[in-house]
């Protein structure tokens, strides 16, 4: 009843605001209260007929009974309210009043088939008797006009409410404009044409028909684009009952919140114009779609921005992590080559050995740097050509032993794997995820730590575990440990340096392979990477 009320008050609203733009609008708009000067059907009319006769049998029957005159007025002007029920607008109601009390003078009173009367008090009879029934059925004609009104009030703000909530549900722009025209077809029972703004330029439009099986495309043709598309350069209204274009087959409204067009909607309105209501909801639909549309480009352009916030935050991260880790391996080997080269006469050999484990050692990790940042540049820029093939993953797993660090002699290294499980992979990038893992194990555990690779299937993917006994990772780092650049130190220690790179490369890849790269707890201690890969479709012919 409140929101019957509020629309009630805004169409009064709306009509004042017509009036004052009539010029803009003028054979838009038609009377809400159109039942006053509703010209009744023939249908109506026989039935008017009907139901008095009916009451005249009745009657003619009240009297042979000898009921009082009182009875058979009343029947009459139940006659009344029946045809201002059973019939639309007053008129048929009116003229039943009149008729009755014409019915009633001429077969039921004394001299019978005459108007004349003998009782004295007849004349007053049938004026209170026709006043009454004029009242009656005025009354009871108004109540079902304002009942119907209430009831297309109810329907359309029932409309109202299942667009903005459809309209929320909506991923793009295409699926709005969809739901808004689909909206307006069951509130005005028309074909409801639609245009919608695509780079920069009006769509050819479609057609959405109030009967399915129309396939019409009276709406689409060269005239009506060319309206349409003023429309969306100009930013104003168009077509029927405007000042442009006035012999369009079409309103033409445009889809904008400010000067920003998102599309335009054309309403057939050839002869059937629109009430005050249907046009301040038709406007209330539009405008809610303009403003879906709107939070859908914010929302997309934040995304934007934040993409590019989080691209700035990585070069920066990267600039400052190439400027400290790669400057400290760099300079060990300047450091320790100069020192060969000028004092290499003057040291043991036992000195000399250990020069070239660090150089070698810093060289190492320059390169698998440099193979990290390739590979996630690759895969960022989408240039990383995956080749997929078929491989035992206990092959896999040897080879991948003997690419990783050479410290692993100081480690205990077990691997565990179920036979003949054949995995669907990149087998060189997998390679290098095992390698990435199993030497963070080792550069992250105590020397004489246990480390453990194991392969099986597991709910009919392989899956590939590599456990550690070592210190395992805080819980306070465990959400941010799969992140590009993140170390788990505010300072960069130069035992451990680490560009936060190789855990974030591995989640990407094992992504790439339609699996997933977990971490958990080891028991007693440290801590077991897991990821899940595919297996392969082996179909054994006979």
């Amino acid at each position: 009843m409140i929101y019957s009320n509020i629309l009630l008050n805004s169409s009064k609203r709306r009509e004042i605001k017509i009036m004052e733009e009539n010029e803009r609008r003028e054979g838009v708009l038609k009377q809400h209260f159109a039942l006053y000067a509703k010209k009744p059907s023939m249908k109506d009319c026989f039935v008017t007929v009907f139901i008095f006769m009916i009451c005249t049998i009745i009657g003619l029957l009240f009297q042979k009974l000898h009921f009082t005159d009182t009875n058979i007025v009343t029947i009459y002007i139940l006659g009344v309210l029946i045809t201002s029920i059973l019939t639309d607008g007053y008129l048929c109601s009116i003229a039943g009043s009149f008729l009755s009390v014409v019915l009633f003078c001429f077969f039921l009173t004394e001299p019978r088939m005459s108007f004349q009367t003998y009782a004295v008090g007849y004349p007053v009879t049938f004026a209170i008797m026709l006043v009454c029934s004029v009242l009656a059925g005025t009354l009871s004609a108004k109540l079902k006009m304002h009942a119907r009104i209430y009831s297309q009030l109810a329907f359309r703000t029932q409309v109202l409410f299942d667009t903005d909530r459809l309209l929320q549900k909506a991923r793009s722009s295409k699926e709005m404009l969809r739901v808004t025209c689909t909206q307006l077809v069951r509130l005005l029972n028309r074909d409801i044409v639609a245009y919608i703004v695509e780079e920069g330029k009006l769509s050819q439009g479609q057609v959405f028909y109030k009967n399915k099986e129309e396939t019409d495309q009276q709406f689409l043709i060269p005239e009506e684009q060319k309206i349409a598309r003023w429309v969306y350069e100009n930013n104003k209204r168009a077509g029927v009952g405007t000042n442009y274009f006035k012999n369009a087959k079409c309103l033409y409204l445009a889809i904008r919140i400010g000067d920003h067009v998102y599309g335009v909607i054309g309403i057939p309105a050839n002869k059937d114009v629109f009430d005050s209501v249907e046009y301040s909801i038709l406007l209330s639909v539009v405008n809610e779609c303009a403003l879906a549309m709107e939070n859908l480009r914010n929302a997309i352009e934040k995304e934007k921005n934040a993409v590019l916030a989080k691209n700035e935050q990585l070069r920066a991260d990267l600039l400052r992590a190439i400027s400290h880790d790669l400057r400290t391996p760099l300079c060990s080997i300047s450091g320790n080559a100069d020192m060969l080269l000028n004092n290499g006469a003057c040291l043991d050999s036992k000195t000399k050995q250990q020069i070239y484990v660090d150089i070698y050692d810093d060289s190492e990790w320059l390169i698998g740097v440099v193979e990290n940042l390739l590979s996630i540049t690759r895969l960022n820029d989408g240039r990383l050509k995956f080749k997929f093939t078929d491989q035992l993953l206990d092959e896999v797993i040897a080879e991948s032993l003997r690419h990783i660090s050479r410290k692993h002699d100081e480690y205990t290294i077990v691997t565990k794997c179920e036979e003949l499980i054949l995995v669907r992979m990149d087998v060189q990038l997998i390679i290098q995820v095992l390698v990435n893992l199993i030497d963070n194990a080792i550069k992250y555990t105590p020397k004489g730590s246990k480390i453990c690779i194991r392969g099986m299937k597991c709910n009919g993917k392989a899956q590939i575990c590599v456990e550690d006994n070592g210190p395992g990772i805080a819980d306070e780092m465990k959400p941010y440990i799969f992140e590009m650049f993140y170390t788990g130190k505010s300072t960069i220690a130069d035992s451990q340096r680490s560009l936060g790179l190789g855990l974030s490369l591995c989640q990407s890849i094992i992504e790439a392979h339609d699996g997933r790269l977990l971490l958990t707890d080891n028991t007693p201690r440290g801590c077991i990477f897991t990821f899940t890969l595919p297996l392969s479709e082996v179909t054994l012919n006979e």
